[in-house]
């Protein structure tokens, strides 16, 4: 198989890598290999989801505890201000859940925060996890949910790793930075070269990389992948991980070292190195701080000084500069369009009848990115920290249009509503679009 197709193939992992993935949790219970074999992309939804539609899940919705008892029902009175009530009562009546939303973020823009709180309440009468967008977005937004929240969570994380290998193959978010990063690493690495050192800032499962070891196993070459310790990382992800992509290399005899050291301990090696930043890509189901992105790529900076080697960035996060977003509802609108256009485009690809599958990958993979109070924090650190990639002074290496044709293709343009455009001062990003708006970009530096 040529590199392209290998980069290409869909369901790779489904037979070879996926299988040994750890659960994460004790609450998933054993499930049945078959449930994949044989899956096709984006086809045999049936056999791929046969356990989203049990008849215990279909009690899903009767079951989510709503809160909606007279003692804990939500009440728009607050003790200091009655005009606040009214002000936010009148507002219901005259806008939706949308005008809502953006009501609640000029409140906290101008730091009223209980009238914040007030619009809050309103809102929370308007969720529903099985609603329209906005409504499930809505829900994951406020902690005044937790407890349907909780429960959506518990129903989900039962079967994890279907949801996880399903979520992958179905959706081109993952896919799409993976094969980008994979892409621009692999045209990269010279042929003289012996050694190749992958320094992975989030590596999770491991899913980018089995592609990589079958590639650099056809070269001839041996491999590192060093994961960083973070400091705020308490998955306890990375043995399980090691051992998986160990077994996985060793199928091909290659060559593999997987390590796992903190940022202060890299060190050039005299080997091609390549610093792989992912963040924020909705199969990760988990965030990082910017400030712990912008330490990694600072890092690998001044080692690259010395050595041959490409920083690959993918952010599914919203993102753009934040001298763009000079107050807290601009910032916060352009959050609510890039979540609403992931969930709508989610939605899109399910069928009608599997809303269940649906909301439990959303409860999984999306929601750990939704929260006003996080929106808040990350606008507040960013207008303090007005930083990026080109402030560091790194140079954009510039995609291949054999790449872009490639990843084009991947993701179906032209018969979906997914577009790849090609971005940056040197053509150095490539950014996934659904409907003229950015979900996931890559970019590749130098």
């Amino acid at each position: 198989m040529m590199q392209s197709q290998l980069l290409l193939h869909p369901s790779w992992p489904t037979h070879s890598y996926f299988h040994s993935i750890p659960q994460h949790s004790s609450l998933i219970p054993s499930f049945s290999e078959n449930d994949f074999l044989g899956y096709d992309h984006m086809e045999s939804f049936d056999d791929v989801f046969r356990w989203l539609c049990d008849d215990d899940d279909q009690q899903m919705e009767s079951e989510i505890p709503t809160d909606k008892s007279p003692e804990n029902s939500p009440t728009l009175s607050i003790t200091s201000s009655e005009s606040f009530d009214s002000e936010a009562m009148e507002m219901e009546s005259k806008t939706g859940i949308q005008n809502l939303l953006m009501a609640y973020a000029e409140a906290m823009g101008l730091q009223q925060r209980k009238l914040a709180e007030v619009i809050q309440k309103c809102i929370s009468e308007k969720v529903n996890p099985n609603g329209q967008t906005l409504e499930r977005l809505a829900l994951n937004l406020f902690p005044c949910s937790e407890n349907e929240k909780e429960y959506l969570k518990q129903e989900s994380i039962r079967n994890f790793k279907a949801a996880f290998r399903g979520f992958y193959e179905i959706f081109p978010y993952g896919r799409f930075a993976h094969f980008t990063a994979n892409s621009a690493i692999l045209e990269a690495v010279p042929n003289h070269v012996d050694s190749v050192h992958i320094v992975d800032f989030d590596m999770g499962e491991g899913s980018q990389w089995p592609v990589v070891i079958q590639v650099m196993a056809q070269r001839r070459k041996s491999l590192t992948i060093t994961s960083v310790k973070l400091e705020d990382d308490n998955s306890g992800l990375f043995e399980e991980t090691k051992m998986h992509l160990l077994n996985y290399a060793g199928s091909f005899g290659l060559n593999l070292k997987v390590e796992e050291k903190e940022l202060g301990q890299i060190v050039n090696r005299n080997e091609f190195m390549a610093f792989n930043c992912m963040v924020g890509i909705p199969h990760m189901g988990r965030t990082r701080r910017r400030t712990q992105v912008m330490e990694f790529l600072k890092v690998a900076k001044q080692l690259l000084v010395k050595a041959q080697g490409i920083i690959t960035f993918g952010d599914g996060e919203y993102s753009d500069r934040m001298e763009n977003y000079p107050t807290y509802p601009s910032f916060f609108d352009g959050n609510l369009s890039h979540y609403k256009a992931l969930y709508e485009s989610m939605e899109l690809g399910f069928p009608s009848y599997l809303t269940e599958g649906r909301v439990a990958m959303e409860t999984l993979f999306i929601a750990p990115f939704i929260s006003s109070m996080s929106w808040l924090q990350k606008w507040e650190e960013g207008r303090e920290n007005l930083f990026s990639q080109n402030d560091l002074g790194l140079k954009g290496r510039r995609m291949s249009m054999e790449s872009w044709n490639e990843v084009r293709e991947l993701v179906k343009e032209g018969e979906s509503m997914y577009k790849v455009r090609v971005e940056g001062g040197n053509e150095n990003e490539m950014v996934l679009e659904w409907n003229g708006i950015p979900l996931v970009r890559v970019s590749v530096w130098m």
